[in-house]
């Protein structure tokens, strides 16, 4: 060769319980002894002290490459190297490419003892410089899982996945139902077509979507009608398949997914057409479901590095329905798989879940949320399936309600972690959609509100077979949404509410929908530091998140994307906050965190994911169209030290006008640990605002329809505060570093509007009405006094005693309810326990009991001084005011 080559001797020491795995003694070396070559054809002397699993390492360089990257078409240039190792059949392997350049990991190869060459037919333009052999270190599972023993066990005979005896004969009754015909002929025209495939077991293939969807609607068709025929070719192609699929060292584009697709397609084979399975088909499935095994993210057994079956990529198909469904149908012939798989989901997801899902919203947020809660639900359905009973608490029901609320009327959804899935730019048409999820929800839960969602998304076209397995054509969809509260308070650990005027998806709706965030815990990942964060909806987002999900782990997303500062919300700025997870810009923000619990006891015990309390969420009397709803928390835990004490409150009024629907008072309350430190009041809108004597007027539009958000500052008053906009290409500039991104959706463009006091201090208060106003309207008058813990509020037919957030009135209040009209009367922030309420009109006198947690009452009320006063007063009648 005309290139220098430096050998390299590596070796990584192994565990003592994976020696018998690999056959490698403890503490021998395998090492490269030469390298020889002519041209780009390179023979490679390794000798190896023990038989055992192996990974190979090339360096190398390109020549050429600017000449090369300029042929290139497809912007992800690779290069190719065939590998011969041990006289087995040549494959081919990444050498370089435009992720990880000419250092590459060959992947892993069986190496017998004692002295061997490797063959290496390199490409044009490249060549080596180094290669060096390491002994392959499987994922140590932990002790827990390797001494667990499952009490929930798969039952004897096949079929159990998907189906049990005791369920197959229901799925196959319901096949020639009306609403089955469809799907079940896709499935039947599927699996009697003939599949030309040519078997070469010398030959490798890459992964072949369109001949595993084959080979599954085969295995289906027999495991319905009982045709051998078409079952036994579903077993020949399975079998030919995985004896030949080899996936490389493909790393990039989530190349797992693929892999788990491919082992799942032959656990199904394995489970559906087991009477037709030989000695050998068996042991050849089984030996290439595990080899791929082993290239899955999360490795086999399935506990690799930061990878876990509770968040990121652990959190998918990996576990839930591949490895799971793998280790179900191989169970009789090897428990071990099903052993690991089993301690994964019953004794780490199971449990994690049943904390987690008192708040029916998923922490990932919309798209992530509803990708990976749908991977959890074919786990459910997997083990629902399998014995008849279900394995997961109940209040998995009550996920896909998040989806529902955070609808907006013009089909897309409020912002909720990294979205993938809401093409603003797109169309004005576009219609957030994940169907699979849905049709594993509403089947699971019986919920006929999920099955309507599920049909509005279109249905499931692409994946009959799901379909005909779950689906129960005597539950008939429920389109009526104007039965269910339009408040949804999502409980205590992902603490937030979401308060709509209405259901409507008219084009052009003018219901308002409003979320705000806070108190609970932060579970990293795809999920954003925004714990007390707004968003309106009224004709196109008025208020919200300006971060873009374009590509994970970048400067612009850990920068802004997933931090506060693209969120409408508090900052404070401490100059000597640490940053940490490779941030660079110190945002002001809560605390940013990609680190994430494992296990409830780490969550309740480790303050790090702790974000907040809630103080208080309650809305009025009419449980499905209440007048308000009420929200309270304590922040003080999502910033760092930098906050002594930090509560916000939101009072959403639905107040049932065309003109003005909605009115929102927001208030916060925030003490610092030094006055030098810069408290910052921040809304984020698409569209440029404009400023006015007492605030803001922001705007949007969604066909054509418009509407207008006017944001009146009580406290400070405008003229006490300095103000920043950041619009157009400074969007995301962030106290000095700028994240300019191209892109044409509209955030990329929005404007944050920065409100800071004038005055230095330690504390800061902050006191706000937002009025959602259709488009020609004016917005209402307010009234407003503030006394010292609580604010008297005038707007519409509304009177409004609105405790500061940061406490609980425990005092005397007396106010005039005008004559002009009837007001409803609302009072917030009530220290729970009893109160008096006395009319100077009606001469009467309640007591009332305020509830802990809830701290609010209502009445209606007109032309009379209302006396509110804390304690239970004798003589006094009992019961609720009307």
């Amino acid at each position: 060769m005309g290139a220098r080559i430096w050998l390299k001797v590596k070796c990584t020491m192994l565990g003592v319980a994976f020696m018998a795995i690999l056959g490698v003694s403890y503490g021998q070396q395998a090492k490269i002894t030469s390298i020889k070559g002519n041209g780009q054809r390179l023979q490679v002397q390794v000798d190896v002290p023990t038989a055992g699993v192996y990974t190979l390492v090339s360096e190398g360089e390109v020549t050429d490459l600017d000449k090369i990257k300029a042929a290139d078409k497809t912007g992800m240039m690779t290069l190719y190297a065939m590998i011969d190792v041990r006289a087995a059949r040549s494959t081919k392997r990444i050498v370089f490419d435009s992720f990880k350049g000419a250092k590459q990991d060959l992947g892993k190869f069986y190496f017998g003892k004692g002295k061997q060459t490797v063959g290496m037919q390199l490409p044009a333009n490249f060549k080596i410089k180094a290669v060096s052999i390491n002994a392959f270190v499987p994922p140590v599972a932990p002790a827990a899982a390797e001494n667990y023993k499952p009490k929930i066990v798969p039952p004897a005979g096949h079929p159990r996945l998907w189906v049990n005896k005791e369920s197959l004969p229901l799925v196959k009754g319901r096949l020639e139902e009306a609403e089955h015909l469809e799907a079940w002929g896709k499935v039947k025209t599927l699996a009697q077509q003939p599949v030309q495939f040519i078997f070469d077991p010398n030959k490798e293939m890459f992964y072949d979507e369109k001949l595993e969807r084959a080979i599954e609607s085969k295995a289906f068709y027999y495991l319905m009608s009982g045709d051998e025929k078409i079952g036994q070719e579903a077993v020949r192609l399975a079998d030919q398949y995985l004896t030949m699929l080899e996936f490389g060292n493909v790393s990039y584009g989530d190349i797992t997914r693929e892999l788990g697709r491919a082992i799942y397609t032959g656990a199904l084979v394995y489970d559906w057409c087991y009477s037709l399975l030989d000695v050998r088909v068996k042991a050849n499935l089984h030996k290439n479901m595990m080899r791929l095994a082993q290239d899955m993210e999360i490795g086999w057994p399935p506990f690799f590095g930061i990878e876990s079956i509770i968040n990121g990529h652990g959190n998918e198909a990996q576990v839930s329905r591949d490895l799971l469904a793998m280790s179900i149908a191989l169970y009789d012939e090897d428990p071990v798989p099903y052993k690991y798989t089993s301690y994964s989901i019953l004794e780490e997801l199971v449990p994690m879940r049943k904390f987690e899902y008192q708040s029916p919203r998923h922490n990932q947020g919309v798209d992530y949320g509803g990708y990976r809660f749908g991977w959890e639900m074919h786990g459910a359905w997997l083990y629902y399936r399998m014995l008849g009973y279900p394995v997961f608490d109940d209040n998995i029901k009550n996920m896909p309600y998040y989806w529902l609320y955070m609808r907006t009327p013009d089909g897309k959804m409020l912002r909720d972690g990294d979205m993938f899935n809401v093409k603003y730019n797109s169309s004005a048409d576009f219609y957030w959609k994940n169907p699979q999820t849905m049709l594993l929800c509403y089947a699971y839960s019986g919920n006929p509100v999920i099955k309507a969602e599920f049909v509005k998304q279109g249905g499931l076209p692409d994946n009959p077979i799901l379909f005909l397995l779950l689906d129960d054509p005597k539950l008939k969809p429920d389109f009526d949404r104007e039965k269910m509260p339009l408040t949804k308070d999502f409980g205590p650990i992902l603490g937030s509410m979401v308060a709509r005027t209405g259901w409507s998806e008219e084009n052009g709706s003018s219901d308002v929908v409003a979320e705000i965030k806070g108190g609970g815990y932060h579970f990293g990942n795809h999920q954003h530091a925004d714990a007390g964060a707004l968003q309106i909806y009224h004709h196109g987002i008025q208020v919200g998140d300006l971060g873009l999900y374009l590509s994970y782990g970048s400067p612009y997303d850990f920068n802004f994307n997933k931090r506060s500062v693209a969120h409408s919300m508090l900052l404070v700025r401490d100059p000597a906050e640490p940053l940490l997870f490779r941030t660079k810009t110190n945002d002001g923000g809560t605390r940013f965190s990609q680190r994430f619990p494992r296990t409830v006891e780490e969550v309740l015990s480790d303050s790090w994911y702790h974000t907040g309390e809630i103080r208080a969420s309650a809305f009025g009397k009419d449980p499905i169209q209440p007048s308000y709803s009420y929200f309270n928390a304590d922040l003080t835990a999502a910033y760092t030290a930098k906050v002594k004490s930090y509560t916000k409150s939101f009072l959403f009024l639905n107040l049932k006008r065309k003109d003005v629907p909605a009115v929102i008072v927001l208030l916060d309350e925030l003490k610092t640990n030094d006055q030098k430190f810069e408290p910052y009041w921040q809304i984020n809108t698409l569209e440029k605002p404009l400023q006015s004597e007492t605030g803001f007027v922001l705007h949007s539009q969604f066909k054509n329809v418009a509407g207008a958000t006017y944001v009146d500052l009580l406290k400070p008053q405008l003229r006490d505060c300095a103000v920043k906009l950041y619009s157009g290409d400074s969007t995301a500039f962030v106290f000095g570093d700028l994240y300019q991104v191209k892109s044409p959706w509209p955030e990329a463009r929005g404007t944050r509007i920065m409100v800071s006091p004038k005055q230095e201090s330690d504390q800061a208060s902050y006191a706000s009405v937002f009025q959602m106003t259709e488009s020609g309207s004016s917005k209402l008058p307010v009234y407003a006094e503030e006394k010292a813990n609580y604010y008297l509020i005038r707007v519409a037919d509304r009177l409004l005693v609105v405790a500061k957030p940061n406490q609980y009135l425990n005092e005397a209040i007396e106010f005039a309810v005008p004559g002009d009209q009837q007001y409803e009367v609302v009072v917030v922030g009530l220290k729970d326990g009893f109160w008096n309420m006395k009319s100077s009109l009606k001469n009467s006198s309640f007591n009332i009991n305020v509830l802990k947690g809830n701290h609010t009452t209502s009445w209606k009320s007109k032309a009379e001084t209302i006396y509110l006063s804390p304690g239970r007063q004798y003589g006094a009648q009992e019961g609720k005011i009307n």
